[in-house]
């Protein structure tokens, strides 16, 4: 099944966009992203998997985000989205940095729905005061119609050095993602942002498998402070990537792809034997 359409769920207008057959995964992308983002990265998972992306709101082909627009509202969404697809299996969520963040929103509202969760650096802790003022300094840039200059100082800083210039493409395909985000879009992801919860405590307690990407020179958010929040959740798992910044799943494509493919197949595996015993007994 390969589709794109618009849906109107709680007053959201959402693109969405499902490729391939098999157990679900939703892709979640990044503030200045949109789901194109993940091209590579869904083109392989649909091989085996339904893989079902969406724009973020002011993002991509979506509509604006609500006002005081938090990721606890959007969870509400999001579950509305996969009952408007007939989604009832329990599904898996990637989700890269602010997708990061809806994602677990998500699970604290519907864990009985989360097959598994894979938060690609995406810190888990909520936004301390260093973090918020440096969102809040990025708004006044905005407000004042200066995006163009704050793209210039923040888009190549995302990745680790050397790397923007080996990746051409990716990142004239961030530039052209971040120019079609709305003022509304980027108010409402930083105002969500600053927000977000402490997922620490919900983590700790998850019965599901979890798997934590951390890249080492990410400037956006330190792998210091990633790495001591990861290790307060015993059943994650966590890729560290010694060569990227904060878009590991470019920067090293193939071993992110090796990684997320087997942890997804053995989620599979899992479930096949958990159904062998329940059949069994």
């Amino acid at each position: 099944m390969d589709s794109e359409q618009i849906l109107y769920l709680a007053n959201y207008k959402v693109f969405t966009k499902i490729i391939g057959n098999g157990p679900p995964v939703l892709l979640l992308h990044s503030y200045w992203g949109n789901h194109t983002l993940f091209d590579h990265l869904a083109e392989i998972l649909s091989l085996k998997n339904k893989v079902v992306l969406i724009d973020l709101p002011g993002h991509g082909k979506s509509g604006p985000p609500q006002q005081d627009y938090t990721f606890d509202q959007y969870a509400l969404v999001i579950n509305e989205l996969l009952n408007n697809l007939n989604i009832s299996e329990k599904v898996s969520i990637i989700g890269h940095s602010m997708g990061g963040y809806a994602a677990l929103a998500f699970a604290v509202k519907y864990p009985e729905k989360i097959l598994s969760l894979v938060l690609m650096h995406s810190p888990l802790r909520q936004a301390d005061i260093q973090s918020i003022k440096q969102r809040e300094r990025e708004a006044k840039f905005l407000i004042k119609g200066k995006k163009d200059l704050l793209l210039q100082v923040t888009i190549s800083s995302n990745f680790a050095k050397g790397n923007s210039e080996r990746l051409t493409e990716e990142l004239a395909m961030l530039n052209q993602s971040a120019s079609e985000v709305t003022l509304e879009g980027a108010m409402g992801a930083i105002h969500a942002i600053n927000n977000r919860m402490d997922a620490i405590p919900m983590l700790q307690k998850a019965d599901y498998p979890v798997l934590i990407m951390i890249g080492k020179y990410d400037k956006v958010y330190r792998a210091e402070e990633q790495l001591s929040a990861a290790s307060l959740i015993p059943k994650a798992e966590v890729l560290f990537l010694e060569q990227s910044g904060h878009l590991g799943f470019w920067e090293e494509k193939e071993l992110v792809l090796e990684r997320l493919g087997k942890f997804l197949e053995d989620i599979g595996l899992d479930m096949k034997n958990k159904l062998k015993d329940e059949v069994s007994r």
